[in-house]
């Protein structure tokens, strides 16, 4: 019989206490009550995405009157996340009219705030067409935004810096910018974004 009164007790006690914590839920909760934290937002990790925009070209450039093209392709990279700090390395594959391929190897660093993240990229960049062979400097700034934690959608503006390796039949510099929307997909884990 004590053990009855002792068991029934003892679940009256816990039921009182869920009670009490319920009730501290909306004023806040005690000192005691560990805090509930809200998903935190990662740009770690491995992604992958497509992308597609404008490339503006010098006339001077092309051998042809189209001075504005359709530019498109895929990116692939990896970041890792210090704080509010990102860093990493991404590959991108693009085409456009007359072009073959225009690919490029940059490093990134940005700033990561909420769901958005801000950054500046540099790196190698290297193409070619139907007549000769580009490469050199690519650089510039994007903006991405997470829609939720494994997928944002961006803006991204870069400036390429290139030179041909037979200048025959165009000028020795290409020079030119691209804006393209991007879509990214994040192979990255909630857990990541806590260690």
């Amino acid at each position: 019989m004590r053990i009855m009164k002792l068991t029934i007790a003892l679940i009256a006690l816990l039921g009182m206490g869920g009670v009490a914590s319920a009730a501290d839920l909306g004023r806040g909760g005690s000192y005691k009550d560990e805090p509930i934290l809200a998903p935190v937002q990662t740009w770690g990790g491995f992604y992958f995405g497509g992308n597609a925009g404008a490339a503006f070209f010098d006339n001077d450039n092309r051998g042809n009157d189209d001075d504005t093209v359709f530019i498109g392709g895929v990116h692939v990279g990896f970041n890792r996340q210090a704080g509010n700090v990102v860093y990493g390395i991404e590959g991108d594959v693009n085409f456009a009219d007359d072009i073959d391929y225009l690919a490029s190897i940059r490093a990134r660093l940005g700033f990561a705030y909420d769901s958005a993240l801000i950054y500046a990229t540099a790196g190698y960049a290297f193409g070619e067409d139907d007549f000769t062979e580009v490469d050199g400097f690519v650089g510039g700034i994007g903006f991405d935004k997470k829609l939720r934690e494994n997928l944002s959608v961006g803006l991204e503006g870069l400036y390429y810096a290139l030179e041909t390796d037979d200048n025959r039949f165009r000028d020795e510099d290409v020079d030119f910018f691209t804006v393209r929307a991007r879509l990214t997909f994040h192979l990255n884990r909630h857990e990541d974004a806590l260690k």
